[in-house]
């Protein structure tokens, strides 16, 4: 079984242990990263959008700006909501296209204070060019 094999049967699984192991060792497309970022059976969700944003892959913004949205359970439960959606315009800062800017626009302008000063933040810092 490939790493990339491990990631499919632990998504079939969902199994956040063994999804954590095969994300480590894997190099995961883009568009499995997308659709677990918006699952909401395992609580990689910080790690995901961060990989998303390292990629900055331009067909990941919609799945990012629903993210946002999200109240993940494990995010409430222990505090971290705030810093996920920041981390989700950094993402967005990161993928540095006309679409990422749209995106943290509606977000500087929405009713949720915090998700207003993220968007903001992204805006001040796109295009976020990798420093790798």
């Amino acid at each position: 079984m490939t790493d990339f094999d491990e990631v499919l049967a632990a998504e079939r699984a969902k199994d956040g242990e063994a999804l954590r192991q095969a994300l480590s060792k894997a190099k995961v497309p883009a568009s499995i990263l997308m659709r677990l970022l918006l699952d909401d059976w395992h609580d990689l969700h910080e790690d995901i959008v961060f990989d998303l944003g390292l990629l900055g892959e331009p067909s990941a913004v919609e799945a990012i700006q629903k993210a946002i949205d999200i109240p993940f359970g494990h995010l409430v439960e222990w505090g971290n909501l705030h810093v996920f959606q920041r981390k989700c315009a950094y993402a967005l800062a990161r993928i540095g296209t006309e679409q990422s800017r749209v995106a943290l626009e509606t977000l500087a302008r929405s009713t949720d204070s915090y998700i207003r000063e993220y968007g903001e933040e992204g805006l001040s810092k796109w295009p976020l060019p990798f420093r790798g």
